[in-house]
């Protein structure tokens, strides 16, 4: 009786040991969206090879957050502050943020027109459709001079108060937004789409927004995980001087740090 009780003890043991050593050895799963966060995970991976890491590329960035909290990846880099904020306030979340890393301003882009003073009436301008990056696209048509809106109320399409140009303003899944270069007149993207598909926001944007700290971009995972050894080791590896020199020689001035 007592050597089944001691078999049955060690047997869990081993389970347990097993169990842990399959959890300590997970690789960290890194969710992104954008073809130069691929390369800037690569880089950090090549700056720490015994940091196990397992890059997972989204072509819908839309499942990232939902991912992330499902615990099918345990970070993503694909958001601003601003989109992690209104998505946690929208879903009652606990996503965070456990580190800036750069920000990358929204441009008008037109394969159609040289410039937004071309611009007739009837024009079409296809901005992304999720909340967060609606909104900025909105401030940043105002900005131009092109709307206005009023900003006692939420900023919506339906809450523009003078369209002069009578311009057609239509919102677009982020991840075919690229698309519509083809037909709308003009297309606002962000930085890391404009890279994406070749253009330099610098040269190539008709406008090109203002540099805000809100909309910087940030490396998110649950709450739990916060004092993750892989976790910190990661954040701190992302903010390092070494990824700075990386990005700025990919980006140049076409990012801030702030």
């Amino acid at each position: 009786m007592i050597n089944l009780k001691k078999s049955a003890f060690i047997q869990r043991i081993s389970l347990f040991c097993l169990l842990s050593l399959t959890l300590f050895s997970a690789p960290l799963k890194i969710g992104v969206s954008s073809d130069f966060n691929v390369e800037l995970v690569k880089f950090i991976m090549e700056q720490d090879e015994t940091l196990d890491i397992e890059l997972v590329k989204y072509e819908n960035e839309k499942n990232l957050n939902r991912d992330l909290l499902d615990k099918k990846i345990d970070i993503n880099i694909f958001q601003t502050l601003d989109y992690l904020n209104l998505y946690n306030d929208l879903n009652e979340s606990s996503i965070e943020s456990i580190g800036e890393t750069y920000i990358e301003p929204m441009g008008i882009y037109s394969d159609k027109r040289s410039s937004i003073k071309s611009m007739v009436a009837g024009d079409v301008i296809a901005i992304p459709n999720d909340l967060s990056n609606k909104k900025r696209s909105l401030i940043f048509l105002e900005k131009m001079g092109l709307i206005e809106l009023d900003h006692r109320k939420r900023i919506t399409i339906d809450g523009i108060i003078l369209n002069p140009f009578k311009i057609e303003i239509v919102g677009v899944d982020e991840s075919i937004l690229p698309r519509f270069l083809e037909v709308a007149d003009y297309v606002i993207l962000n930085g890391g789409m404009a890279f994406d598909i070749g253009y330099v926001p610098k040269i190539d944007s008709l406008f090109l927004e203002d540099f805000n700290k809100k909309y910087i971009n940030v490396v998110a995972v649950r709450e739990k995980m916060l004092k993750n050894k892989k976790v910190v080791r990661f954040s701190k590896l992302i903010k390092s001087k070494e990824t700075k020199i990386f990005i700025l020689e990919k980006h140049g001035n076409n990012v801030s740090f702030f």
